[in-house]
């Protein structure tokens, strides 16, 4: 049993995305290697070419042309840039709602940073700062974070943020990787009852 067992599995779910991501770069890499075409599925039955599908709930799929589709993840630079965009914003809203789900916990500087990325993300990729004064009560920054980059560059929030863009004027996504690893280690942490801080 873990003295905190919400802490713990929220910060599990913050490693697990971190982790995720390099398992998404790992997969894009050999998406866009030109041997990765023949790893294509076999051309079915009344098919031309090879296909993959997508499931739809009544049990119907969107049928897709898998070596075109492929080839767009090397050859159409929109495509590849989105592809890494929509894997941290789907991250910072999974762990952003998880965390609001037990009121951000302590609210620690790097709880907070997540929770103004998050909120960021769900407005259309622009900090929104409501309550400027917030920020004096709970302060949203890394420096305290258990992952730094080797410069132990700070990246915090502040009033002058709002309206600018989240991803990825304000951090990149090896930054982003460092918050939640971190986060990940510090709700562990408070889960098993160690101590919070380096």
């Amino acid at each position: 049993m873990k003295l905190n067992q919400a802490a713990f599995d929220v910060g599990q779910l913050a490693e697990r995305l971190s982790q995720g991501y390099y398992a998404h770069l790992a997969a894009i890499s050999v998406a866009t290697d030109p041997r990765a075409a023949q790893l294509a599925p076999q051309i079915q039955p009344g098919q031309i070419v090879p296909v993959a599908d997508v499931k739809r709930k009544d049990g119907t799929a969107h049928v897709f042309h898998f070596l075109h589709f492929l080839s767009l993840a090397s050859s159409d630079d929109l495509i590849a840039a989105e592809l890494e965009r929509v894997w941290f914003a789907g991250t910072l809203l999974r762990v952003g709602d998880a965390l609001a789900q037990h009121q951000y916990f302590d609210r620690a500087p790097e709880l907070e940073l997540l929770r103004h990325l998050r909120n960021g993300i769900a407005h259309g990729n622009r900090f929104r700062i409501d309550n400027p004064s917030s920020l004096t009560k709970f302060p949203a920054h890394n420096r305290l974070a258990w992952i730094r980059s080797d410069l132990k560059s700070d990246f915090e929030i502040e009033p002058a943020l709002n309206g600018t863009e989240v991803l990825f004027s304000f951090m990149e996504p090896g930054d982003i990787l460092d918050l939640l690893m971190s986060i990940g280690l510090y709700l562990i942490r408070m889960g098993n009852g160690d101590p919070l801080r380096p």
